[in-house]
């Protein structure tokens, strides 16, 4: 894989300038691990009702599994906040970028990434070395394996994937909702769940609406939402046996 790095020391301040690496402190990374991958993946396991017998039992039934409860530990009466100071920082604390981090990846030649870490005058040079050696490794680590996360954990912190934060939140929030309301009121329609969270705005009813295209938008929401809650299944059971993000 060719790496090229180049280093901008163009006043820049740092990712977070209380951090020196090998010493981050959970007080101080915790405001960072809000909206990302990291709180996504944990969001997936402790929804995950096979994690968490796992996790009663110590039996795994794959050794993806067993590495994925090796790094998050048990969860299932953590929120997030209590689990990274108690377990995360210690296991993915070291990730957490030490500048402002910027990968940009060759749309024609996807063996080729540059990293560029806008620092300022201020930091050591074996700092940025030792920062630099790290981003490579787990690069390399992605570029090498299956380019998911669970394949290089550590790079948590820079990984980007065409399955966003944004999207896994989504589909967990629906996840959620349906499995809630089918708990409680197992005749509710999977429709009116899609309209309740506006899941697709054209398949919204109207009042001028036709009895024929009052059923036509119901179907394409049901639709919407039995497609989302699917997905969202997929992305608990992946990340349950150590395949994250996979739907």
């Amino acid at each position: 894989m060719k790496l090229e790095t180049q280093i901008s020391a163009n006043g820049g301040k740092p990712f977070m300038q209380t951090m020196d690496t090998g010493a981050v402190s959970a007080d101080g990374s915790e405001p960072f691990i809000y909206g990302g991958y990291l709180e996504a993946w944990f969001r997936c396991l402790k929804l995950s009702k096979q994690y968490i017998h796992n996790c009663r039992t110590g039996l795994f039934g794959s050794q993806g599994a067993a590495n994925t409860f090796k790094l998050f530990g048990c969860l299932e009466h953590f929120t997030l906040r209590e689990w990274w100071h108690e377990r995360g920082c210690q296991n993915f604390g070291r990730s957490m970028a030490t500048f402002k981090v910027r990968l940009i990846v060759a749309q024609r030649k996807t063996s080729s990434c540059r990293i560029t870490l806008d620092v300022d005058d201020e930091p050591p040079t074996e700092l940025v070395g030792d920062e630099v050696s790290f981003l490579v490794q787990q690069m390399r680590l992605l570029q090498a394996q299956s380019g998911m996360l669970s394949s290089a954990p550590r790079a948590w912190s820079i990984y980007k994937s065409r399955i966003t934060p944004e999207a896994i939140k989504l589909h967990l929030d629906v996840l959620e909702v349906h499995d809630t309301v089918k708990r409680n009121a197992p005749s509710t329609k999977l429709w009116r769940i899609g309209e309740q969270m506006r899941l697709n705005p054209k398949a919204m009813t109207r009042s001028g609406d036709t009895p024929n295209e009052q059923t036509a938008k119901h179907i394409t929401m049901g639709q919407t939402v039995s497609e989302m809650v699917r997905k969202g299944q997929g992305l608990v059971a992946n990340a349950c046996e150590g395949v994250f993000p996979r739907y």
